[in-house]
């Protein structure tokens, strides 16, 4: 049975371009678990409360 996990970043409006900030530290995590035998199952962005860009990202090994 494989183990899924679920990891959250998040990105505060007062950056002037958290979507491009975000999506970086998204790709260089995803790098980090892909290179540790981890497979992505899901990658999602949403807004809360227009103040915060959230990536919700599943993995499993």
């Amino acid at each position: 049975m494989k183990k899924h996990e679920v990891h959250i970043l998040k990105k505060s409006a007062g950056f002037s371009s958290m979507k491009d900030e975000l999506s970086r530290e998204v790709e260089v995590f995803l790098n980090t678990k892909s290179a540790e035998g981890y497979e992505v199952i899901n990658v999602s962005f949403t807004y809360y409360e227009a103040t915060e860009l959230i990536a919700f990202i599943t993995i499993c090994k």
